[in-house]
């Protein structure tokens, strides 16, 4: 998630995330990420973890994503159109070096000729499928709306 999680807030102060069966954005500015929520640990203010458009990728995150890309033997993307650069080199890695790439996406993407296996289904069904054929079991998850 390497642009965040509309459902994922943290604290900038002890890095705590939090994870909600509810969207965390609550501001209408598209660069105001504090939420109106504290931090149960420290008390300071929660933020959104969503990454717009004009703002950068967490360092570390892009750095990682990059070494695990260079020792990667499979990558699979999903729901991605993969043409916004920086994120949408790192599974080019992985298909520059001859390994597999494997894009979920219900279009073609820019990679679409350099994937090995492209599945053009929704990401839930995409995961459904390869959870039950990798016998992993999938686990119960109730959602919690508030309206």
């Amino acid at each position: 998630e390497l642009h965040g999680n509309s459902n994922l807030e943290t604290c900038k102060k002890c890095k705590t995330k939090y994870l909600r069966d509810f969207r965390t954005r609550t501001s209408k500015k598209v660069h105001n990420h504090q939420t109106d929520r504290k931090c149960t640990k420290c008390g300071s203010k929660l933020y959104d973890s969503i990454i717009n458009f004009g703002e950068n990728l967490p360092e570390y995150d892009l750095e990682t994503s990059f070494e695990h890309a260079e020792r990667a033997d499979v990558c699979l993307v999903l729901g991605s159109s993969l043409r916004v650069t920086p994120a949408a080199d790192i599974p080019q890695r992985v298909g520059d070096r001859g390994e597999k790439l494997v894009i979920g996406n219900l279009q073609a993407t820019p990679m679409s000729r350099l994937a090995k296996s492209n599945i053009h289904a929704l990401c839930d069904d995409l995961m459904r499928g390869l959870m039950t054929k990798l016998d992993i079991p999938i686990p119960e998850w109730e959602l919690h709306r508030r309206i």
